[in-house]
């Protein structure tokens, strides 16, 4: 028999972790009681100190129940991620996104060990979610140092994966005598449509994501957001990128970022294509049209991503030839949708929204 683990700590950082590292100056600035600012070791603010992610080591006991926080607390800390640290502006967002996604780690990490109940996790998958889709959009053309999309887009699948994985344990349980009061609630939550299109927008043309989305329940399946979704991933799988393109800003802004992760190897794919398709050695293709067909913001990034693959930028046009494509290249220029500022202005709308700020 499986042994329970019910965690004992009522606050987001365990009195022992506090401790510790205010002692070895390891709070972050986030954490620290703002009266000791200037303080060679400055003392931690039991209200804003968040467990750390750590790894299991030798010696260390990760199933303490003093050590780990329970359900309720989980979600309080998610929502003070979310409503007090990742709106602040008056430091870099890169910061924001470093300090969050390491606490959000160690949240996933104290709710496996506890094995939590669905409901919980279902809602603090959820929100995580939105963060990694949301910080993909936001950091993507910060350098690696500073911004890891690889790591960030692990992440986003191990999340997006398992929270699949719980909606269809519940689909399973609808009609089981495990369908408890709990999970009644989860019924009313309109989130889950907003989590399949997230998924077929992150899988665009991919026929497995493709096949969830035609296969879900008929009330999920006739969202707007799953239908415009699947509409977007079919016309990535026959090809055509410009009707791809034209559908994504009909998205709402999440799902907006969503659609947007994969851009880069849409523009090269159709890049390709119109290689061979206006493959000339005299006339040009207007760069202000591709700027518009492939949702460029900057005909500086067409320029660069030109070059990256072998094609010629001229005037502010491009002459397509099809035998100088680079075909073994792949574009390293991402462009953000919404400027910065913008993207911090809807951050509300889609890291909020989530009923982990409700509960």
């Amino acid at each position: 028999m499986t042994e329970f683990i019910q965690g004992t700590c009522l606050l987001m950082c365990p009195d022992k972790e506090r401790w510790i590292r205010e002692k070895e100056g390891l709070l972050h600035k986030f954490e620290i009681n703002e009266t000791t600012k200037g303080a060679k070791l400055p003392k931690a603010d039991p209200a804003k100190t968040i467990k750390c992610f750590s790894r299991p080591a030798a010696g260390l006991d990760m199933t303490d129940m003093k050590q780990l926080r329970p359900a309720p607390v989980l979600l309080s800390t998610i929502r003070y991620l979310f409503t007090k640290i990742a709106t602040r502006n008056d430091v870099d967002w890169v910061v924001v996104y470093d300090f969050i996604f390491d606490r959000i780690r160690s949240i996933r990490q104290d709710a496996a060990i506890q094995r939590i109940d669905a409901p919980t996790n279902i809602r603090l998958l959820e929100s995580i979610v939105r963060f990694l889709v949301y910080s993909e959009q936001r950091l993507c053309e910060r350098s690696i140092s500073e911004f890891n999309a690889k790591i960030n887009e692990q992440h986003l699948a191990e999340c997006i994966m398992r929270l699949l994985n719980l909606y269809d344990e519940f689909e399973d349980k609808k009609n089981s005598l495990e369908f408890n009061s709990d999970m009644k609630k989860l019924m009313l939550n309109d989130d889950r449509p907003q989590m399949e299109a997230l998924y077929i927008l992150l899988h665009m043309g991919n026929t497995e994501a493709l096949m969830r989305g035609l296969q879900l329940p008929p009330d999920l399946r006739k969202s707007p957001n799953v239908q415009l979704s699947i509409k977007i991933s079919f016309a990535w799988y026959l090809k055509n990128y410009v009707r791809v393109c034209s559908l994504i800003p009909q998205l709402p802004p999440l799902l907006i970022c969503a659609a947007m992760t994969g851009i880069q190897k849409l523009r090269r794919m159709a890049l390709k294509i119109m290689s061979s398709g206006y493959n000339n050695k005299v006339f040009t293709f207007p760069g202000l049209k591709l700027q518009q067909l492939l949702l460029y913001k900057d005909i500086d990034k067409i320029r660069a991503d030109c070059e990256l693959l072998g094609l010629i930028f001229v005037n502010q046009n491009i002459l397509f030839q099809k035998a100088n494509f680079k075909d073994e290249v792949q574009l390293t220029h991402p462009e953000m949708y919404y400027t910065d500022q913008s993207l911090h202005s809807i951050l509300p709308s889609v890291l909020l929204e989530s009923n982990v700020i409700n509960v």
